[in-house]
């Protein structure tokens, strides 16, 4: 035997050469064939299914090309089990049914070793021509002149893929043996079908074997030479699938498909060409059924659809009368799959019986939109159409069926018919969902249809060109998103129409239609990304567009994964960018991505990484007030999985409040998928919350600036605004919902909330009750591909899950309500709400790896079932007038689970025709019942102390914590592991938390193991008796005292109930008679007598009671008490938690209190009477290496043993920890039972930080912070708060005061909103225009000119409403004077207060302090040296001036009148003095005196 030299090519079809095998026309070929295909994890001691097909196969030549196949005496066995050292068990209808199906003739080309065409009777169904071409498929050899080793891409069943060829040749024995191995995860044409992926993104740059699916088949070939050439004596082929969810060693489910064709005897040639007509069934690629093929989880016979239909949904309506059925989700995939396979008539006929009876009708309705069949999208088209649903089910069915229902020409064009019917159009949520939705289905149907036809995108252009011509602005947006939602780049001119940079008109158009069309191009830009990454650089350069709409450009632009060349190019021009939200915001987004951790974004990744070095690090440090992305992700290669957040922060020049896009994504191996995203776009929403009733445009300022205005050359009032919210939010890269709130919308949200008289009637009056069950079809992800066989090998992942909420609701008032009901009625009202309310959800997962056909399914299942039951029964009661409240809660009745997760592993195997016979075997081995959590429940107390684990008490109640192991063995079945309980006793309840998994020696310590063994997780609760109830009572205000009396001479008759009658009646009326004593004494006194607790004294403010009621007995088991001194110098709040039943003395006792300005403590006691253990801990602002900081120090002075050994336990890890997150540490002796943080402000954007613990300092100097903090750097004032209340006030105002515009001139030095600082000499008698109001309300005007000879201010002038105040200076005094007239220091305070306006003039130090907040003023202070004016937030872009817009852009703070930027200070400050003569001279005098310097 001789192997020829190695030699490699690769090519495409076949070549002649001695070796290509053929038939003789003389003869007929009598081969044996097997065909095997088993399901299994890699351990061959588990559970596997398998399948196996044998027949013989006769093969007859009748022409040069044409071959005839024949099928004789098939035959199909099964297994399924453990161990195969059986017999497999034949399967007789199945075989019955693949006689029929090979009992006709099969004709196929084969020509030089490859097979062609394949023709069969009309009338054979595409799985039986699928096996045909599996036996074909072991006849297919391309022979290679002059090689012995090389490599093509070769057809086969599963497409055409890449093939490597071995060929020995043994000329002694006159044979040749091929090998032939195929690796079919690298093919040019892939035969798979794939359900529920169009989402999924493929990543076509990632190498083909980052994958955690891996296909190869190999085949073994025995030709020997005959005067005809060479024939084919033998052939076996075994195919390997092999998944690995994690991506683990050993962690792999396998499909092993094997085929065996032998010679074994020759006859002589009598077939003739077939008289018959037969179809060409095309070639070799398997060929999969045009209708949706059956869920892998279950055969259904689909003889009777419509009487099937009904069955089960007379099994679901009786299933679920009471409560939710654990078998729900089941059913309902069960109901979805008879729907896909009901008729139009059908379903037209279920309606009839159903559309009156509504659980019925909800169920087929639930169902039918789920099913994503042609006649289920016009059975529902029919219905919106006749408008036979209510608008709730008219919007889930519709949403359902357009994203779910499987595409075609017909479908489209209904979709599209639909969109336009009356019962759609009247609604406008259901008109926006319907354009979203038939933009989606135009994404999913030309995913798969390429080229994307023209027509079908029509209505989404038609409705963009009527918008652009109408300029209506809900039909742009609206046809944008429907736009994106398709993503074709046929649509990328009728984009273009609503882009500034790319047409006239759009320059007109809102800024909200300019970023939905920039955000219209992202998926588009997945097919045609360099035309896109062109647009959107354009879009990003154009310097006069709004900022936002540059910012959304640079968010879509990076989406695109540019270039290096690109990222470069993008980096020179944010370099050079004077708008600082821009430059922030696309630095910012560089630095996310260049420390990105996911694969498929490296290559942005290091591009970005050399871009941003391009950059300034100034751009880092910019505050709160600026753009910018925060970015979470991470990636496991083990896995290659990984995932990322990211929050895109844009904020607009002319509002504080931020517009915000969140996202997140996920990647797996090649794959990538937005899974969600959501937004918010603000605009003007500060004006929603200032007075609007204000009539600006009636008041004699607002006509005075618009005569001063014209006097500023090119001045021009900014634009108005709209005040709206909108927002949308997408799954999966598709919109599915918006909305937009505008101020009328806002106001009318405002009336429901402020007159909600209708509903609390109806409540108070009427008791509310009601079932809702709501079944979804979660997940249908599936992934097909053919086998060597010739069956579907599918992968599939199936998801359902149903909602069951019954609520019963009432309530009782008094007085009761009446119809002019207002909001203050509440406060003196009794009221009591009682409700039960249940809800339950139950969630099935099925993940399934199996041959699946109409006729039978073999292969592995993982079940995973989800059960959440959470019952609400409570009673409360609030009495706002007697402060009183009191809640009463009956968690459960019986022992009722509240969270279960149960998971199970099987081989199954199923036959259509033998429902009953269904195989489902355990992979691992079934192992023996016990019930952990009837133990958990029987467990006593003294069980728990045996247990091992861990037990903590806290004073003297039961709290039991244990972990309890049981071991199982038996000769037959697995020894089972630890199943192991967690038990809390409390509040007369029993909580157990109990865990289960079967043995994982067996199986292995992958992740796929032990996710699929038997794993079973449950959260029970159970009373400790029949009538068990919790209850919560408050005493607030003055009478808690008294109450906390009567709780304590309640708590004595109770204790007293277990001795005699005697003693219990006299004991009784003694207690009677003493607290009617104390009580009349407490009244008589007005105060009562309160015990002393710890020396503090103060009687309580507030009393609660946590009880256990059960059988209707009061068993008391904590009591809190608040006790509160606020105004001392020293104020302190205390709080004492004792329990009454036993010592009735504080068993805890907690206390804060301020000491100053700067520092405070607190204390933690508990054990008897709060004397057995202590924390303490401080509190400190000050300043730490001259920068603000705060230190807290916490001691412990007696702690228990228990918690002392965890915490020291705890404090050796914290080194380690701190080393991996970078901190510095140093070896030193500090006290030994202490722990101080001390963290300090560095900058608005870093802090230090330093830890220090018994015997390590932990630090770190330079911790920078996701978001600039808004805060002062200076510790000067806080030395001067007049108060200790202001330890807690001063940081909140610290951090609003931040949030205000301060603007301040002080003797020619002028710092502006933005706080730039520049000198100015100002022209005397020149009235400057300091700050202004430039939004169309035109508020305020604050004007100053200087005194001669100084830089003093002479005068400030402040125009606002009907006002005009003179602020000037006189002999060393400032004075005032308004509308003209002198205002005397007597005769201040000044102000006006009405309902429209309120302003306030007073003397302040040496000078004159006005507020008018309500027109824009927060603050104006002059002094005849110094003014200072404040503006609150709600200005943020709105002002003009000298003192600038206010707007955090101080690279273009020389803002001039017109809008241009001035060149110098002074060119600035000059363009807003208001001209006369005299002005005009002087300023030509200075700025040529400045000339002449220079």
């Amino acid at each position: 035997m001789k192997l020829t030299e190695l030699s490699i090519s690769a090519g495409e079809g076949c070549q002649k050469n001695d070796l290509e095998p053929g038939f003789s026309i003389a003869k007929s070929f009598f081969y044996t064939y097997n065909g095997f295909i088993q399901n299994g994890l890699e351990n061959t001691d588990l559970a596997k299914s398998a399948l196996k097909l044998t027949c013989q196969v006769k093969i007859s030549r009748v022409s040069q090309e044409d071959h005839i196949l024949k099928v004789l005496s098939p035959q199909v066995e099964e297994y399924n089990g453990i161990l195969m050292n059986g017999s497999l068990s034949q399967t007789t209808r199945l075989t019955q049914k693949l006689y029929v199906c090979f009992a006709e003739l099969f004709k196929f080309e084969y020509k030089r070793g490859c097979i062609g065409n394949i023709y069969a009777p009309k009338n054979i169904s595409i799985e039986c021509i699928n096996i045909i071409r599996g036996i074909l498929d072991l006849l297919q050899i391309t022979i290679e002149k002059s090689e012995s080793v090389y490599e093509l891409q070769e057809d086969g069943i599963g497409g055409t893929c890449h093939t490597r060829y071995v060929i020995q040749e043994d000329k002694i024995n006159n044979k040749t043996t091929i090998s032939r191995t195929k690796d079919l995860n690298n093919c040019t044409v892939k035969v798979v079908k794939n359900i529920g992926m169009a989402y999924i993104q493929p990543c076509p740059t990632c190498a083909v074997n980052i994958t955690n699916t891996r296909g190869t088949v190999a085949f073994n070939y025995k030709l020997k030479y005959m005067d005809t050439g060479a024939l084919i004596t033998h052939v076996d082929s075994q195919q390997v699938y092999a998944i690995s969810p994690f991506n683990e060693l050993g962690g792999t489910a396998i499909m092993d498909a094997r085929q065996n064709l032998t010679l074994i005897e020759t006859t002589s040639n009598q077939e003739r060409m077939p008289g018959i007509l037969l179809q060409n069934y095309g070639s070799l690629h398997y060929q999969f059924p045009q209708d949706l093929p059956q869920m892998a989880l279950h055969l259904i016979k689909m003889n009777s659809t419509e009487s099937s239909i009904v069955e089960m949904l007379e099994q679901l309506i009786q299933q679920n009368q009471l409560q939710l059925h654990p078998e729900t989700p089941s059913k309902f995939l069960e109901l979805i799959e008879l729907s896909r396979a009901a008729t139009h008539e059908n379903l037209e006929s279920l309606w009839k019986q159903f559309a009156d009876r509504q659980q019925y009708r909800s169920w087929l309705l639930s169902a039918v939109g789920a099913a994503g069949t042609t006649d289920t999208f016009m059975f529902l088209k029919q219905r919106i159409h006749n408008e036979d649903l209510s608008f709730l089910e008219s919007t889930v069915t519709l949403t359902l069926a357009f994203h779910l229902t499987k595409t075609n020409g017909l479908i489209l064009k209904e979709a599209a018919d639909l969109m336009t019917s009356p019962g759609v159009q009247k609604s406008l949520v259901l008109h926006n969902l319907a354009y979203l939705a038939y933009g989606s289905m135009i994404n999913r149907h030309c995913l798969v249809s390429s080229p994307c036809p023209t027509e079908i995108l029509q209505p989404l252009h038609d409705l963009a060109n009527g918008a652009a011509n109408t300029t209506h602005e809900e039909d742009m947006v609206l046809a944008l998103k429907a736009i994106g939602n398709a993503g074709e780049a046929a649509s990328i001119n009728y984009i273009k129409k609503f882009l500034p940079e790319f047409s006239l008109a759009a320059n007109a158009l809102p800024g909200r239609v300019h970023i939905d069309a920039v955000l219209a191009l992202r998926k588009i830009a997945r097919k045609k990304a360099a035309e896109i990454q062109k647009i959107l650089f354009q879009i990003f350069v154009n310097r006069s567009l709004a900022p936002k709409i540059r910012i959304v450009a640079c968010v879509v632009f990076f989406e695109t994964k540019p270039a290096f060349p690109l990222v470069t190019a993008f980096a020179s021009v944010v370099q050079r960018e004077s708008n600082l939200q821009v430059a922030t915001f696309a630095y910012s987004h560089m630095k996310v991505l260049a420390r990105g951790k996911i694969p498929q974004l490296d290559d942005l990744s290091t591009a970005c990484r050399t871009a941003i070095m391009l950059l300034s690090p100034r751009l880092e440090r910019m505050s709160f007030r600026y753009s910018r992305v925060i970015h979470i992700d991470g990636y496991y290669p083990d896995y290659r999985a990984g995932a990322i957040g990211r929050i895109y922060l844009m904020n607009n020049p002319n509002t504080l409040f931020p517009s915000v896009i969140a996202k997140i994504r996920g990647y797996s191996a090649t794959s990538a998928m937005d899974i969600v995203e959501f937004a918010f776009q603000l605009e003007g929403l500060a004006d929603i919350f200032k007075r609007q009733d204000m009539p600006f445009q009636e008041y004699s300022t607002y006509k005075k600036i618009k005569v001063l205005g014209k006097l500023l050359k090119g001045w021009k009032e900014l634009p108005s605004e709209k005040p709206l919210v909108s927002t949308y939010l997408k799954l999966f890269s598709h919109e599915i919902a918006f909305a937009l709130i505008d101020k009328e919308l806002f106001e009318k949200a405002k009336k429901l909330v402020t007159q909600p008289a209708e509903k609390l009637i109806t409540l108070f009056q009427k008791d509310i009750t009601g079932r809702w069950t709501q079944p979804i079809l979660a997940g249908e992800l599936r992934h097909t591909v053919p086998t060597c066989i010739g069956f579907p090998l599918e992968f599939g992942l199936y998801t359902t899950s149903v909602l069951d909420v019954v609520a019963q609701v009432n309530g009782q008032i008094s007085p009761p309500l009446t119809n002019d009901f207002r909001p203050d009625q509440l406060l003196k009202a009794s009221i009591r709400i009682s409700a039960d309310v249940n809800s339950s959800l139950y969630t099935h997962m099925v993940a399934v790896m199996g041959i699946n056909t109409p006729h039978f399914q073999t292969g592995l299942e993982f079940h995973a079932k989800f059960h959440a039951n959470i019952p609400v029964k409570f009673d409360a009661k609030i009495d706002m007038k007697e402060e009183i409240f009191k809640f009463e809660i009956t968690p459960v009745q019986q022992e009722t689970e509240l969270l279960a997760v149960r998971t199970k592993f099987y081989a199954v195997s199923r036959n259509v025709d033998e429902p009953n016979s269904a195989k489902m075997t355990p992979v691992p081995p079934e192992m023996i019942g016990f019930d952990i959590l009837d133990q958990c429940f029987k467990s006593s107390e003294n069980d728990v102390k045996k247990q091992q684990g861990l037990r903590l008490d806290i004073t003297s109640r039961t709290f039991g914590y244990g972990l309890k192991e049981e071991f199982y063995h038996s000769p037959t079945k697995t020894s089972c592991p630890p199943s192991s309980y967690v038990k809390l006793s409390s509040l007369g309840y029993q909580t157990c938390l109990t865990m289960k998994q079967c043995s994982t020696v067996l199986l292995g310590e992958t992740y796929l193991h032990k996710c699929f063994g038997e794993c079973e997780l449950k959260l029970a609760v159970k009373p400790g008796a029949a009538r068990t109830k919790i209850q919560l009572e408050i005493q607030a205000g003055s009478k808690s005292d008294l109450r906390l009396i009567q709780l304590r001479h309640t708590e004595e008759e109770e204790d007293n109930e277990s001795s005699s009658y005697v003693d219990q009646r006299a004991k009784r009326k003694h207690g009677k008679t003493k607290g009617k004593k104390e009580m009349a004494k407490a009244k008589k006194s007005g105060r009562t007598e309160q015990p002393t607790f710890l020396g503090h004294n103060k009687p309580s403010v507030l009393v609660a009671v946590l009880r256990t009621i059960q059988n209707d007995k009061k068993l008391t088991m904590f009591h809190l008490e608040l006790h509160a001194d606020l105004h001392s110098s020293r104020p302190i709040v205390q709080v004492f938690v004792s329990d009454l039943k036993e010592s009735k003395r504080p068993n805890l006792c907690a206390g804060v209190s301020i000491l100053d300005p700067q520092r405070a403590e607190g204390y933690l006691n508990w054990g008897q009477d709060c004397r057995d253990y202590k924390i303490a801990a401080k509190f400190e602002y000050g300043q730490y290496a001259r920068y603000p900081a705060m230190q807290i120090k916490v001691e412990w002075l007696r702690i228990p043993p228990r918690v002392e050994a965890a915490a020291s336990g705890l404090s050796t890890l914290v080194p380690g920890m701190a080393y991996m997150f970078g901190f510095s540490q140093m070896e030193q002796k500090n006290p030994s039972q202490q722990i101080s943080v001390v963290v300090a402000l560095t900058s608005p954007r870093s802090c230090a930080f330093v830890l220090k613990l018994h015997d390590v300092t932990i630090y770190d100097t330079n911790i920078w912070l996701p978001l600039p903090l808004p805060v002062g750097q200076h510790t000067e004032d806080l030395e001067m708060q007049p108060h200790v209340w202001d330890f807690i006030s001063n940081v909140p105002p610290s951090v609003l005061e931040n949030l205000k515009g301060h603007c301040s001139v002080s003797r020619g030095i002028f710092t502006t909103f933005n706080k730039v600082s520049f000198n100015y000499r100002m022209p005397e008698s020149c009235y400057h225009v300091l700050a202004h109001d430039c939004s169309p309300e035109l508020k305020f005007l604050v004007m100053a000119k200087k005194a001669k000879q100084s830089n003093d201010l002479k005068m400030v002038r402040i125009n606002l409403v009907s006002l005009e105040v003179d602020m000037y200076s006189s002999s060393g005094l400032v004075k005032l004077r308004i509308n003209g007239t002198e205002t005397q220091a007597e005769d201040l305070p000044y102000y006006t207060s009405s309902s429209s306006e309120y302003i306030l003039i007073k003397h302040e130090k040496n000078g004159l302090l006005l507020k008018a907040p309500e027109t824009g003023i927060e603050k104006l202070f002059y002094d005849g040296h110094m003014l200072k004016i404040q503006v609150p937030f709600w200005m943020t872009g709105k002002t003009c001036g000298i003192c600038g817009r206010y707007d955090a852009e101080y690279e273009q703070e020389y803002k001039m009148p017109s809008g241009s930027i001035a060149t110098n200070a002074v060119s600035f400050a000059q363009s807003w003095i208001l001209p006369d003569d005299s002005c005009a001279r002087e300023s030509a005098a200075i700025a040529g005196a400045r000339t002449n310097r220079h």
